[in-house]
């Protein structure tokens, strides 16, 4: 468990390396808009969600650690293609197979739940989300500060340090043991994707994809419009953006390292996803309030951006690991690299509509646009939440 904490830390470090210089090489080296933006974010995040739930159910068959491994290596070569990247074209071809490649988070998951009891689970992808969240405290920090550096372009050094941390997560995941259960020796005939998603949304996890699904386009706002609302109301560039992104990495790791297991001690797993859907839509209604100028202490701005930052974040560290955590019991031992491929799969659906959505509203006046749109899309997942809570709670042997 140790290691595959480790692999995860450092896959993280590599994309959030990639945070603080993308919309600036975008919009302000490329000169194109925060729509083209928007959809290069998008098209990883399709990708990914084409490619999770076929990861996870090949992880099923084949194995959790050779579908690791070939992803991850994958991954290392569409970062050095971006980086060597100067036209829009180039840059969506490598961020879609880097999204392919970043479809392994369910697989991921399933190596996690693989090893642990089902009461457990909630605790361990706490741990899972805090080493995406330390990567996240030095990722961004490592990517505004390399970036800019050497003759290349602002994206080239931070993209080429995060294919060298790819590279160390590959080594590592060589030293992985396979988690997952024996298939069926009769195996029935593999179904058409059509069919495995209306299987998904027949069966006891249809809520926990559409859960999913909100949590997502909610939290897409954020993560297209965030860094735009840091240019704007702050003024920041790349590096001052790498700094606050390593404060968010901070709340995270509070949150998923810790807090969380106290949250599912007293709440329970669904409980506490509506306790951090309620704080993401505190700091989304905030930031809507702050951004027209309606918020008090507009003298502080940066102290501001820190209390919508901190809700917000908690909000999503809360949310999102206790949803995986009762997704996975409400899973099949034998199935679940599909079932929750397959659930993950919804979470990218609902990134890609977010992303596609808050270029175009972002352009509609400014950054309150897709903070609102997100809140009224967090209180949908409230909504889901409030049936989670009323139906009995699934737990997988």
């Amino acid at each position: 468990m140790p290691v595959l904490l480790l692999v995860v830390f450092i896959n993280f470090v590599g994309i959030g390396a990639l945070i603080p210089v993308l919309p600036y090489t975008v919009i302000e080296t490329l000169g194109l808009s925060a729509t083209v933006m928007t959809l290069l974010l998008a098209s990883f995040a399709f990708a990914m969600f084409l490619s999770n739930p076929l990861l996870g159910r090949l992880s099923d068959h084949v194995g959790r650690r050779p579908v690791l491994m070939f992803s991850l290596a994958v991954n290392v070569m569409a970062h050095i293609w971006f980086a060597l990247s100067d036209d829009i074209v180039h840059m969506f071809a490598a961020r879609i197979l880097a999204g392919l490649a970043a479809g392994n988070t369910g697989v991921i998951q399933a190596m996690i739940a693989d090893r642990v009891e089902a009461k457990d689970r909630a605790r361990y992808m706490g741990l899972f989300g805090a080493a995406i969240g330390t990567g996240f405290v030095a990722g961004p920090a490592l990517g505004g500060l390399f970036s800019g550096l050497g003759d290349g372009p602002l994206h080239q050094a931070p993209f080429l340090l995060a294919a060298g941390f790819g590279v160390i997560a590959f080594i590592l995941s060589m030293r992985l043991s396979e988690s997952a259960a024996a298939a069926p020796a009769q195996k029935a005939p593999t179904a058409p994707l059509g069919a495995r998603l209306r299987t998904v949304l027949r069966s006891e996890l249809a809520l926990y994809a559409l859960a999913f699904f909100c949590l997502n386009l909610s939290f897409a706002q954020v993560e297209a419009s965030y860094i735009l609302l840091l240019r704007d109301y702050l003024g920041f560039g790349a590096k001052q953006t790498g700094w606050l992104f390593t404060y968010i990495g901070v709340c995270i790791v509070l949150v998923q390292a810790g807090l969380i297991n106290v949250a599912v001690r007293y709440l329970g797993e669904v409980g506490t996803v509506g306790f951090g859907a309620s704080m993401l839509v505190f700091g989304q209604v905030i930031t809507v309030l702050l951004s027209l100028g309606f918020m008090l202490g507009n003298a502080y701005p940066l102290a501001q951006i820190v209390l919508t930052t901190t809700a917000v974040c908690f909000g999503f560290g809360f949310s999102n690991p206790a949803l995986s955590a009762a997704a996975s019991n409400a899973a099949g031992k034998t199935t679940m690299g599909g079932a929750l491929g397959t659930v993950q799969g919804f979470a990218s659906l609902g990134q890609v509509a977010g992303l596609v959505l808050a270029g175009p509203l972002y352009q509609l006046g400014g950054s309150h646009y897709p903070f609102a749109f997100g809140a009224g899309i967090t209180a949908v997942l409230l909504g889901v939440v409030f049936v989670l809570k009323r139906r009995p709670q699934v737990r997988s042997a």
